[in-house]
């Protein structure tokens, strides 16, 4: 049996086999162990989001199997392994230009290993300190936050405030409701009262994304009225876009990249956990050197669909976050004092440049969605059940049984999304779909959101809320985009909705700054309709109710970092269809991706 059948008998993915053929075509002597190598390193890629194959994960163990999980090709030990490796003609050392890169004992797609590369390098160039006044910057402090109380929750933005205003780099990460754009337009504000002349981005990986942050910002002028100047307050930006709209998306490439800045002195990016690797170093490669960079985000979310983990590797994946006694001394002068366990000895540099937001403003009143959230966030398995088997007024259960969703499900979704229909304008009809929203774990089959699409629709028809055109399309049907669009200005995960015009004619009507702007369907990049959605594109929003739809059987899709991503798109309830068995299972069931940026920029290999 030759190399390439083993690895489609292995049930890799197609590319993973087309990259073995091409490799072997680079060196006709390369041995099944190395094809198998790279066949796996492709494979994982495209499918678990891993940026580099290690070595040492692998060494001596079995490298594909079969359906039965019988080993099919076992790696040598890594001594041998690695020699065999740099043998091959494609495989180079770092700097090289070859199609895989050997990094130690990481292997990688050349683009990745460069992708990395580039990004811990920009990243670091940034690890340096900003002028300021001390005095007049602690007074600032003071007026916009507060003298601090001696809680925990008093200090995480003030002290992110006071961290981002010293250094050209912050990362502030926090879960849902712990005021990250809250202290960042505060942020914003005092940059801006330093240097009124800033150039200021706002920026997020989706329209849906950048539309939230847009409102947010906007939501805490008022709250700055009378503590920053009006003239000051002007300044402050008040749209985002998307990063391709920022970067200039072309079909071959960026308009703005090293050669052509972004004309900016300060970019702020939300949502980074769903930035996936190649776009993260697009971005970084295209800000001028003196540009102050705020990234936030929420690093327990999922990692981004494409492959990498930037946001997770940048903060340690739940490392506790310190801060050198240096730091920890400048930040004490601005602020007064600090909690005392936050600074040690000892600590990546980065960890110098992350601020970490804990107390939730939104689950404050202790409801069920925040103790929920926390708890599958810290995988207290009982402390789920029990919150799930109690009588909370903001999460419900639907034991899932079955060959598919039951009626229950079906039920939901009727109850929210029936006064769609008797909304009297697109307006309106968008304002009450993204109140609610049907989220899965799987794309395909009876639990998947096509599945949930299909039947929701059948029952609409059914009820004679709907009539199809042209087998497609029918007022009041929601949809999202899938691909990026420069010509239409539609970009992948705005979400619209098909309403007729002051003409009858019916158009999709998709917000944009601020404005329902209408496109016919002959207008409209790739999208599909939105009634359900996994949880990956819906990251990035919050509605005020949510059904999480999770398949009864095993699935290695369903972990612990999705289930607390649906669970805190919802603002007001949440209701779970799943079974109790593997429901607890997933949230013991973590994300793992390969890479090789969380050490390259400092943090300890954890075996």
């Amino acid at each position: 049996m030759s190399i390439i059948d083993t690895i489609r008998q292995a049930n890799l993915s197609p590319l993973a086999e087309q990259f073995a053929k091409f490799c072997e075509e680079l060196d006709d002597k390369s041995n099944p162990v190395v094809l198998a190598t790279v066949a796996l390193l492709a494979h994982r890629n495209t499918t678990e989001g891993d940026t580099c194959l290690d070595l040492r994960h692998y060494a001596g163990q079995p490298l594909l199997q079969n359906a039965e999980h019988q080993p099919l090709v076992t790696a040598p030990l890594f001594d041998d392994w690695k020699k065999q490796l740099e043998s091959v003609a494609f495989t180079g050392a770092p700097f090289d230009y070859q199609p895989l890169i050997l990094d130690g004992a990481r292997l990688y797609l050349h683009r990745h290993w460069r992708q990395e590369l580039i990004i811990a390098k920009l990243l670091e160039a940034r690890f340096v300190a900003v002028e300021y006044d001390e005095k007049q910057l602690k007074a600032r402090l003071d007026v916009l936050f507060g003298e601090l109380a001696p809680t925990a929750e008093a200090y995480g933005q003030k002290l992110a405030a006071a961290m981002a205003l010293t250094r050209k780099l912050t990362i502030i990460t926090g879960g849902p409701g712990t005021g990250k754009t809250t202290t960042v337009t505060k942020i914003l504000a005092l940059l801006l009262e330093q240097q009124p002349e800033l150039r200021i981005s706002l920026a997020a990986p989706t329209g849906k994304a950048a539309a939230r942050l847009s409102e947010s910002i906007n939501k805490q002028l008022a709250d700055l009225q009378g503590k920053i100047a009006p003239e000051i307050l002007a300044k402050l930006p008040r749209d985002a876009s998307t990063i391709h709209r920022l970067l200039g998306w072309q079909r071959h490439g960026f308009v703005h990249n090293a050669n052509s800045p972004l004309p900016c002195d300060c970019l702020l990016l939300d949502e980074s956990s769903m930035v996936d690797q190649g776009l993260m170093a697009s971005l970084l490669v295209a800000l001028p050197e003196h540009c102050h960079l705020i990234l936030l985000g929420d690093r327990e979310q999922l990692a981004s669909v494409e492959a990498g983990s930037v946001l997770g590797d940048l903060t340690g994946h739940g490392k506790k976050l310190t801060l050198s006694t240096d730091r920890g001394e400048e930040l004490v002068a601005l602020l007064g004092e600090i909690p005392p366990d936050l600074i040690v000895n000892q600590t990546p540099a980065i960890a110098n440049h992350i601020a970490q937001l804990s107390h939730s403003y939104r689950f404050a009143s202790g409801g069920g969605i925040g103790k929920l959230a926390d708890a599958v966030n810290t995988g207290q398995t009982a402390g789920v059940k029990k919150l799930l088997a109690e009588n909370n007024k903001e999460l419900a259960w639907i034991e899932a049984t079955g060959m598919q969703p039951g009626s229950t499900v079906i039920n939901w979704a009727m109850q929210h999304y029936t006064p769609i229909f008797t909304a009297t304008n697109a307006k309106e009809a968008l304002n009450i779909f993204d109140s609610a929203r049907i989220l899965t774990a799987l794309r395909e089959g009876p639990w998947g959101e096509s599945s949930m699409r299909e039947r929701l629709e059948a029952r609409l028809q059914n009820a004679g809320l709907i009539e199809k055109k042209n087998d497609t399309t029918y007022q009041g049907l929601p949809l999202i985009i899938r691909r990026n669009d420069r010509e239409t200005g539609l970009f992948n995960g705005d979400t619209g909705i098909f309403w007729p015009d002051e003409d009858g004619t019916l158009m999709a009507w998709f917000p944009i700054k601020d404005n329902l702007t209408p496109f016919s369907v002959h207008q409209l990049p790739e999208w599909q309709s939105a009634w359900a959605l996994t949880v990956h594109r819906s990251q990035g929003s919050e509605y005020s109710n949510v059904l999480l739809v999770l398949p009864p059987e095993e699935s290695p899709v369903v972990t612990r970092e999705l289930i607390y991503t649906g669970i805190t798109r919802a603002v007001n309830h949440c209701t779970i269809s799943a079974t109790m068995t593997q429901f607890t299972n997933a949230i013991e069931r973590r994300i793992t991706r390969l890479s090789g940026l969380s050490e390259r920029v400092g943090w300890p290999i954890t075996s």
